[in-house]
């Protein structure tokens, strides 16, 4: 059946539910796609009461013609009486470097959609049923899982608004048939010719035989990318239960016990890690690194330290837990010291700016140490061979063993500040106040505070 305007409201997966929308924004490339999509979601609107209408246009300046694509977007929606927002973007050379041209254009695009959309928004693209196609095969050759295998979503949740594809369940040739109706013109991307990209390979030198050979491909297609979908829920629904269990008794979601952790079945751990990275926003391991994730952190020697850096995140183990905390940004090899002479307005003012943190004035604190005026505080990093008597204690201890001791990770030790006061150590970090050191019951004590 020919695709027209009405098809818009009446699939099952289509507009009819978003009739009450804040806006459309429908992104246009220039390309048949989208050039479709407008022209029918204008067609809609002069036929049934629809939201606010705009366009939204990247230019990824990519080609000699992306300025000229972008003007006849503007001319096209000039001509629709439609508001045209367009956008140059930058390529990102590190993720095109690791990730490809295509995957960094990508990136680039959806950061404008999010920066457009406002509460209440629906954005529309016209990816269609080839592209669904495409993209299953190329995540099948990728080796994905499940998750990857939904392929293309009917619609997802994207910055303050919804995302929607209403094209979805049409092949590029019902676009054709509709762009030839209605004499629709285009700007045909020469990149799209260039069997080096996956995409294109597979779209002109794989697809055409397939579909000879299957000409319901398309469909069967998008019938295992809904199996897969609804086989996604579930497995949510699991891993979401199973981590209700093991984090009930931590107190940040960023942390499991590996003992726990252990007594899933690999299938059923598996699932729940990749489901902990997806709810924190973390780059999701690939079958062959979870293998690893196993190896190193849940069966490797008690006293080794292993270290998985996952984009922006860091995975880490310390007594019996695996934990999910921001990657380190780089510092200097050699943590450098910070020395002042404390002044009566300093001490009146109750605050001490630090380079990572700050001294603040407490009373009833029992880790604070004493300051006066003419005193000479010095904050610095150990460097190992530390020794003092913490207050309350009747020997001196080693800093490593106390260190040891507090069960402090090991990655934070030398990023503790020790402070010294006329030369003497004073204060470790918010753990000890050394003898000597201590303030009297209701008299302030300067405690120290982590940078947040």
């Amino acid at each position: 059946m020919a695709f027209s305007h009405q098809q818009l409201l009446t699939h099952p997966s289509g507009l009819k539910n978003h009739l009450q929308a804040a806006s459309w924004v429908v992104a246009v490339s220039g390309g048949l796609d989208s050039m479709c999509l407008l022209h029918s979601i204008v067609q809609l609107s002069q036929h049934c009461p629809c939201p606010p209408l705009r366009v939204l246009h990247v230019n990824h300046d990519l080609h000699l013609k992306a300025d000229q694509w972008q003007q006849e977007v503007e001319a096209q929606c000039l001509r629709y009486g439609v508001t045209c927002i367009s956008q140059k973007v930058h390529l990102c050379p590190i993720m095109q470097r690791e990730q490809g041209l295509e995957a960094a254009a990508r990136s680039a695009r959806y950061s404008v959609f999010e920066q457009q959309l406002q509460a209440g928004d629906v954005l529309l693209l016209g990816q269609h049923a080839d592209d669904q196609t495409e993209t299953l095969f190329l995540r099948l050759l990728r080796g994905a899982g499940v998750s990857g295998l939904r392929a293309i979503p009917w619609q997802r949740a994207l910055g303050l608004g919804l995302l929607v594809r209403p094209l979805l369940n049409l092949s590029q040739a019902h676009l054709y048939d509709y762009a030839s109706k209605y004499q629709l013109t285009w700007c045909e991307d020469p990149s799209n010719q260039n069997t080096h990209f996956d995409r294109n390979y597979l779209r002109h030198k794989v697809m055409p035989s397939l579909r000879g050979r299957w000409p319901a491909l398309d469909q069967r297609v998008a019938t295992t990318a809904a199996v897969m979908a609804d086989t996604q829920i579930l497995l949510d629904e699991v891993a979401s239960h199973d981590l209700a269990f093991l984090a009930k008794n931590e107190q940040v979601i960023q942390c499991l016990p590996l003992k726990n952790l252990k007594a899933l079945s690999r299938a059923r751990r598996h699932n729940l890690l990749r489901y902990w990275f997806d709810q924190n926003h973390v780059p999701t391991l690939d079958y062959a690194a979870m293998q690893r994730l196993d190896k190193d952190f849940l069966y490797s020697e008690v006293d080794a330290q292993p270290y998985l850096k996952l984009g922006d995140w860091c995975l880490r183990r310390h007594q019996g837990h695996l934990h999910l905390m921001p990657a380190p940004k780089k510092q200097s090899s050699v943590l450098e010291p910070w020395v002042c002479l404390i002044q009566s307005q300093m001490l009146l003012s109750g605050s001490i700016a630090l380079t990572d943190g700050f001294l603040c004035s407490q009373k009833n604190q029992s880790i604070g140490m004493l300051l006066a005026p003419g005193d000479v505080l010095k904050q610095c990093f150990r460097v190992g061979g530390e020794r003092f008597k913490p207050s309350g204690r009747k020997h001196s201890q080693s800093l490593k063993k106390l260190l040891q001791e507090a069960k402090v990770p090991v990655w934070e030790r030398d990023h503790l500040p020790l402070f010294y006061v006329n030369g003497e150590l004073a204060m470790v970090a918010d753990l000890w106040v050394v003898s000597g050191f201590e303030t009297e019951v209701g008299t302030p004590a300067w405690c120290w505070q982590k940078a947040t």
